[in-house]
């Protein structure tokens, strides 16, 4: 019956995390590419070398990586800004437009690794602008009980995007002979889930909350009666208004227009804080250097041919998809964001321990053919990093950033979480191929040693926000309930005489018939 009732907002969960798919494929397809032999030869690399062995190879892999991360960082920062100004909806489809040129400049690239940078940047943009906005969307339109798993759908469709293009790298490894056509066609098909998202976001509505911080109370109305599927005189759905419409109207009163003052006053100044940290330790967590460059950090624990490595990189992504589905459906919402981030940290920080370990006692000999005992055991520990991510760092900073700011500020506090994550994005995607070409198992100490900090500052820092409404969670960081209170009792009696005048109007229009000449 709740699937029912919400099914509109998961209609439009759905439609707007195609940006995060498309997150996800990107970045999971290029890692792919990379280790192909006809990509290579194309742009003149060396072939034959595993993992990050070819100082070149590592340098080609960093920029193309990084060149994405690079352009989401001033993607975020720029929708931040727009999405403010315009909506949540219109800029969504503004930046699907830019990442589908960005991809469609990387289809065209041919013999010019300049050509797959550039489309790389430009994809990145609308990427990032995505990013920004997509959970900000998602979170305003979501009913407070079901918020943490609706919004926590963002990192299961990055899952399943990345997870998509490993699978699809390795059938075209298996399927296409070794020519350009086998990296042009996973490269092309990100630009299918693009048009989706774009036709999709036409039959969408914008947020309530934007709405109403605009003042277009009629039009809020209809479009949170909409994603609720309630008739417009519904008792919950008025009461419901009425918070949003108090919350509203007590920031308006508090300053007019966004200002620096406001920012850095002290329950607004504790969420960016909060905000710039979860996604800074996010990234220190060392997911992204897996995922971005699988089938090459597989080929440095041992697992060696392509193929295999690819195979290797499919299950890993197969992994987070089911782990972080479960986590969604049972998890999120039970256990907490708090619980489920500490617990996380010191699962992840034990695997990360464990490979570094073995790989420095037992490291792999590609003179021995086969797999051996111990380069198993570390793919198998990767596998348990995933999942122990997969139910904590994977999708609930992304729950925990968009629902912790005002309605007039969660656009700027999104935006700077976002931006925060691309840039500490880019300095880890930067680093990883070095530092596993020069310090080999000690990457995977330090980011064990990352993974306890970030346990660490959730204990200290991080409250907990599971399904109190997003009006509550700003009680929670110092509004005065007492005022909240008074002020939803005042916007629930307009919003009732709202309806009444307007169910008054209708009662007394005369109505048009036409007469015979």
């Amino acid at each position: 019956m709740g699937f029912f009732k919400n099914r509109n907002v998961y209609l439009l969960t759905t439609v707007a995390y195609m940006g995060s798919l498309l997150f996800g494929y990107d970045t999971g397809v290029m890692g792919s590419v990379l280790a192909l032999d006809a990509f290579k030869r194309d742009f003149g690399l060396p072939l034959g070398k595993a993992g990050f062995a070819s100082t070149k190879n590592a340098e080609i892999a960093s920029n193309v990586v990084s060149l994405l991360t690079a352009g989401c960082f001033f993607g975020a920062i720029a929708s931040s800004f727009i999405n403010e100004k315009i909506g949540r909806r219109p800029t969504l489809m503004g930046f699907s437009v830019v990442f589908m040129i960005g991809a469609a400049i990387q289809t065209a690239a041919h013999h010019h690794i300049g050509q797959i940078y550039a489309g790389r940047v430009i994809a990145g943009l609308g990427i990032g602008g995505m990013s920004s906005v997509v959970s900000v969307y998602v979170t305003e339109n979501a009913p407070a009980r079901q918020r943490g798993r609706i919004a926590g759908l963002f990192q299961e469709f990055l899952v399943i995007g990345s997870t998509f293009a490993y699978w699809l790298d390795y059938g075209v490894s298996l399927h296409i002979k070794s020519s350009t056509l086998q990296w042009r066609v996973p490269v092309a098909i990100q630009i299918i889930p693009g048009g989706f998202m774009l036709i999709g976001l036409c039959f969408l509505k914008e947020s309530p909350r934007w709405l109403t911080k605009n003042g277009k109370h009629q039009k809020a109305a209809e479009s949170l009666a909409w994603s609720r599927c309630a008739k417009m005189d519904d008792p919950e759905l008025l009461e419901e208004l009425a918070e949003i419409r108090a919350s509203c109207e007590e920031e308006l009163r508090m300053t007019e227009g966004v200002t620096w003052k406001e920012c850095i006053q002290p329950g607004s100044r504790k969420r960016f804080i909060l905000a710039f940290g979860i996604m800074f330790w996010q990234q220190f967590s060392g997911t992204n250097s897996i995922g971005y460059y699988a089938p090459q950090i597989f080929q440095t624990v041992g697992v060696s041919k392509t193929n295999a490595s690819l195979f290797a990189t499919g299950v890993y992504g197969t992994v987070k998809v089911i782990a972080t589905a479960i986590f969604l459906l049972v998890g999120i919402d039970q256990l907490g964001r708090k619980k489920a981030l500490i617990g996380g940290a010191f699962w992840m920080s034990t695997m990360m321990f464990i490979i570094g370990a073995v790989l420095a006692t037992h490291p792999p000999d590609v003179k021995v053919p086969g797999v051996s005992s111990a380069s198993i055991g570390m793919v198998v520990m990767i596998y348990l990093y995933v999942i122990g991510y997969s139910a904590s760092w994977g999708p609930t900073p992304w729950v925990f950033v968009s629902e912790i700011f005002p309605t007039r500020l969660r656009a700027y506090g999104v935006g700077l979480a976002a931006a925060t994550q691309w840039l500490f994005n880019f300095v880890i995607t930067r680093v990883t191929p070095v530092a596993i070409a020069s310090i080999g198992y000690k990457t995977f100490i330090m980011f064990g040693v990352f993974c306890l900090a970030m346990g660490i500052f959730v204990v200290l820092f991080v409250p907990e926000t599971k399904r109190l409404t997003l009006e509550e969670i700003d009680v929670l960081f110092g509004a005065d309930p007492v005022q909240r209170a008074q002020d939803i009792e005042v916007a629930l009696g307009a919003e009732r005489k709202e309806l009444e005048l307007e169910h008054r109007e209708d009662s007394t229009a005369v109505p048009v018939t036409a007469t015979k000449t």
